[in-house]
């Protein structure tokens, strides 16, 4: 009968299944475990609960077989708590179920190892049912419950993911790369480094006052501006190189092939650390420019003098010479922020290292102990078992046979079923034996290596490596030729075809050479004629004999040849053009992927047309009714970021702010130049600013870069606000509608120019004074909307302070908001005043149906936002014809004079005993916080201490191991050499040499008979 136990926070609704079964027991297996052994694996389980005699008895139970999705639970049945069980674990780890053909009440299933612990084994659980008719039932309900189990890991396995991808991200100084001959890093390595890369530049800025302009580099070569990676790099341009240094001869232990990077350019990246491997993003081309993985890093390190640079050292495969190991160095905002980064570091790597040995392939080969054993019980089939046993039995050595031999009798097996299950059953635990010291196939011995066989197996890679090495060679040369040949197919002068073509057939083939200085054709090497029968390229020639050529008409080939590449590389050229704008076309449209509100007619479109074409529109003046009412009868999508440009030219001509209220003179390329210290809160609202919008959704993209350059170079600009959220979505707005630049001026003219700046500061006084003139409107003019606010106690700063902080960004859709832009930029925050009561007045019968706090908050958060075009249109014509300029400016004054009296009154009489007692408190608890953060400096001082002594107590045994091991190698070999001398020495010698050894004592001094007196 079903019954329901303690519900769990992760179970469904649905009640647990329950089987009355009967508890076998289980074993623990080895991964080499095939299918063809678990019958016999199944037999020695029951034969081990029956008898005892295959090791410890673990006598039957009744269970109850307990399936609580996604778990599967044997609890005795006994027992009423489904707490105390036998054991527990998840559905979706049971792996194969085995079903007894003899027996069919018996069966049992496997379950692989935990996931989060690389060392756990295989096991089997054997259970027997009532009736037959039950298992497969069992079975069934099984494998729906690891099902659905599977099904229910996979979405917060996605969700853990972006959450480790949204933490591990750094922003970074590159600040260059050396080459360095060790893979450990000694602990001067950064500091050195930075030394280096100074000294470059001060060489470099030396360079360029003697040779009189800005990056020349005609006398010296040139460095890379940014590092080598698998993926990609970026390349100097020409002109910009850093002048290197005169060559100096170095230690051996100091960097060499030093390439620091060049200061006039943006060196920031984003360093990301991700499961198996470390990425470095520039947000400047938008790509990855170092792409390294866990396994190619040999170490980290940290400066000692420069706290806030660090630095890894890597296997570059792309350096030539012996020196395959290349130090990034990078320079971080703080110090902390490095230590955060060598933390993140040591972390993945630690996880890193236990997915991997989790996923590695168990390794098997022909030769593998378990392999045979493998092959004998797929051999075993009904009156065969016996002579196969005795077959495989025969390949064993005589004491391995004895000793089965022995064990086997030693239980008196009864049939011949119970000696084959008795013999197998031994004959597992010693292939498991051997197997754990087995070498396989292709793999060396560690140690005691026969000098020929060491050599043999060195001539083994050797040769591997050489047919690999000359297969990619000729891979790569047909390939280049097949690439030449498509060019040149392509043209229409099957003269210059046929020429190209010889001289590759004569180049790969090495059939003929070709002389230039007479314009002859030499024999083929081979003795033979050469035989044009056996010219495949003989069928591209025109019918008829073949003309011969003289040096004139080859060169007159080469020219046109020259003239076609030249054509060629032009085509290349326009065609990556036009494949660029074919992309920003593609992004652009991407980018303005909405619906207009409310249809720009043809005549508002030539009008903006001539505002935005105008002679002199950023210095003249224009009219600003005439440019209302155009902004009133729509923009168009496609020209709304040039519009927004004039807006803002035509309010700073007209409003010109005092120069202590201007935004700092700093240029946009400069800020990006530059670390933020708000890197950390940019990083992680990049993905929750318009998460569904294509632009902005992928993670790092495109869109994503450009947002954390624009809010990067603001935060570095304003430092007073530096960043807040709510930003990102003003800053995304503009993105969508013009170039990052672009969007950056427009940005500061919001802040600065329109005051919006002011709602962000860390008092957000501005705010306060928002939400108070929201709610005198409301007041004012919907009375009983605000009397059913005030019913419920919702403040406007429960719903309106998004639509302020986000200019409605965040929750309204991107064509509804970029309307209300339009009508920002000329009439500044008052329009957002204006859209929320209107849009509070147009849904006010509904929200006073609302009866309870958290369906009024609910309404006004997700339903008010799902605006139709219909709604969204008669919002803004109703927000074009209100006026309520006055009435904010009264509500301001009011705010401050409110503030002013609260001020004056002081507190009250009887509060002052309360606020006394409350400002001790507060003292008290400053204090404890005080004695807390310093107890916790200390744990973490402690901490650091004893990990640094984990490591010192772990290197030293490693090394101690390392000298027993050696030790004891140099043991074996004296006393073979003892042994060999013992054989040569002649018998008679042999004898004295034992009389020496019994006189002498055992400090090995002769024995001196003591004499008597």
């Amino acid at each position: 009968m079903e019954s329901r136990d303690d519900e769990r926070e992760s179970s469904p609704p649905k009640s647990d299944r329950k089987f009355a079964l009967t508890y076998i027991g289980w074993s623990s297996l080895d991964r080499r475990t095939t299918l063809p052994m678990l019958p016999w694996l199944v037999a020695e389980i029951r034969r081990r609960g029956e008898r005892g005699d295959c090791g410890p008895v673990v006598q039957p139970r009744e269970v109850q077989l307990v399936l609580n999705p996604p778990f599967v639970r044997c609890v005795p049945s006994s027992s009423n708590n489904s707490s105390v069980f036998i054991f527990e674990h998840k559905a979706q780890l049971v792996s194969r179920f085995i079903h007894n053909s003899n027996d069919l009440t018996y069966f049992a299933y496997l379950l692989r190892g935990q996931p989060d612990n690389p060392e756990s084994e295989m096991s089997c659980h054997v259970f027997k049912a009532c009736d037959p008719n039950q298992v497969p039932e069992v079975i069934s309900s099984i494998r729906q419950v690891s099902k659905s189990a599977l099904k229910e890991d996979t979405k917060p396995k996605q969700e853990a993911d972006e959450a480790f991808y949204n933490s591990q991200k750094f922003e970074v100084l590159y600040c260059g790369k050396v080459t360095v001959l060790h893979k450990k890093a000694p602990p001067t390595l950064v500091d050195d480094c930075i030394d280096k890369f100074r000294q470059h530049e001060v060489e470099r800025k030396r360079l360029r006052l003697l040779n009189g302009q800005r990056g020349s580099t005609e006398s010296a070569p040139e460095f890379r501006t940014r590092c080598s990676s698998l993926a990609g790099s970026l390349q100097r341009k020409p002109g910009d190189g850093v002048i290197m240094a005169p060559t100096r001869r170095r230690h051996s232990s100091a960097p060499n092939h030093v390439q620091p990077s060049d200061a006039d350019k943006n060196r920031t990246m984003l360093f990301q650390v991700g499961r198996f491997e470390v990425n470095l993003i520039s947000p400047d081309s938008k790509t990855v420019v170092l792409e390294k993985n866990f396994k190619d890093i040999s170490s980290c390190c940290q400066g000692i003098k420069q706290c806030d640079h660090f630095g890894f050292i890597c296997r570059d495969q792309s350096e030539p010479g012996p020196s395959q190991y290349v130090c990034y160095v990078f320079q971080c905002a703080s110090e902390s922020l490095v230590d955060e980064v060598m933390l993140t570091l040591k972390q993945a790597f630690t996880t890193a290292a236990a997915l991997q040995s989790n996923k590695t392939q168990v390794q098997l080969c022909e030769a593998c102990p378990m392999h045979d054993l493998h092959k004998l019980c797929e051999r075993i089939e009904g009156k065969l078992t016996k002579l196969a046993i005795q077959k495989y039995l025969s390949q064993l050595t005589d004491n391995e046979q004895a000793e089965i031999f022995e064990r086997v009798q030693r239980l008196k097996p009864g049939s011949d079923q119970e000696e084959n299950e008795l013999v197998i059953l031994h004959l597992r635990q010693l292939c498991e034996t051997k197997q754990k010291s087995h070498l396989h196939i292709g793999e060396a011995p560690q140690v005691n290596i026969l000098p020929s066989t060491s050599s043999r197996f060195k001539l083994d890679i050797l040769k591997n490596k050489a047919r690999t090495s000359l297969t990619s060679s000729l891979e790569n040369i047909f390939a280049r030729y097949k690439q030449s040949l498509d060019s040149l197919f392509t043209e229409r002068n099957l003269d210059l075809k046929i020429f190209f073509l010889h001289v590759l057939c004569i180049d790969v083939f090495g059939c003929c050479v070709l002389d230039h200085s007479d314009g002859k054709e030499l024999l083929p090497l081979s003795p033979r004629a050469f035989d044009s029968s056996l010219d495949p390229l003989g069928r591209l020639l025109p019918s008829g004999e073949r003309p011969k050529r003289t040096g004139a008409d080859y060169r007159a080939l080469w020219k046109t040849a020259i003239h076609q590449q030249i054509l060629l590389l032009r085509m290349e050229k326009e065609n990556q053009r036009l494949e660029a704008s074919r992309d920003e076309l593609h992004i652009r449209k991407m980018k303005l992927n909405y619906q207009e509100v409310g249809q720009c007619s043809k005549d508002a479109q030539a009008l903006w047309e001539r505002k935005l074409t105008a002679p002199g529109r950023t210095t003249v003046p224009q009219d600003k009714e005439e440019i209302y009412r155009a902004l009133c009868q729509g923009v168009p999508k496609s020209r709304r970021g040039e519009v927004w440009l004039l807006l803002s030219h035509q309010h700073r001509l007209r409003h010109r702010l005092p120069q202590r209220q201007q935004a700092p003179d700093t240029t946009y390329h400069d800020l990006l130049k530059q670390l933020t210290a708000q890197q950390h809160a940019i990083l992680v609202d990049l993905g929750r600013t318009f998460p569904t919008h294509q632009y902005f959704s992928a993670q790092l993209g495109a869109g994503q870069l450009s947002l954390y350059n624009l809010l990067k170079a603001y935060s570095l600009l304003d430092t007073e606000v530096g960043y807040c959220q709510g930003i990102s979505f003003v800053a995304g707005v503009l993105l969508l509608h013009m170039s990052e630049e672009q969007a950056f001026d427009m940005l500061k003219y919001l802040m600065y120019d329109l005051g919006i700046r002011q709602q962000y500061r860390p008092d957000m006084v501005s705010l306060q004074i928002q939400m108070y003139q929201l709610s005198r409107l409301l007041h004012d003019y919907h009375r009983e909307l605000y009397n059913h606010f005030e019913e419920h106690e919702i403040s406007p700063s429960l719903y309106a302070a998004p639509w302020f902080l986000t200019l409605f960004a965040s929750q309204f859709p991107l064509n509804f908001v970029s309307r209300i832009f339009d009508f920002v930029f000329v009439q500044g925050t008052g329009v957002i005043f204006k859209v929320a009561l209107c849009l509070l007045s147009s849904h006010e019968g509904e929200i006073v149906e609302c009866d309870s706090f958290e369906s009024i908050v609910d309404y006004l958060k997700t339903t008010l936002p799902a605006l139709t075009l219909t709604q969204m249109e008669q919002t803004i014509a109703k927000v074009m014809e209100m006026d309520i300029t006055k009435q904010l400016h009264a509500y301001e004054v009011e705010y401050h004079v409110l503030q002013d009296e609260m001020l004056d009154a002081g507190p009250l009489p009887d509060d002052s005993d309360r606020l006394d007692k409350l400002e001790k408190t507060n003292v008290q608890l400053k204090k404890q916080n005080m004695d807390l953060l310093e107890k916790l400096q200390a744990a973490r001082q402690k901490i650091q201490t004893l990990e640094t002594s984990v490591e010192n107590f772990l290197s030293r045994e490693s090394k101690m191991k390392h000298m027993i091991r050696s030790l004891e190698q140099e043991r074996a070999a004296y006393q073979k050499t003892i042994e060999r001398m013992r054989s040569c020495l002649p018998p008679d010698a042999l004898t004295d040499v034992e009389m020496t050894q019994i006189k002498t004592g055992p400090n090995g001094k002769a024995k001196n008979a003591a004499k008597k007196p």
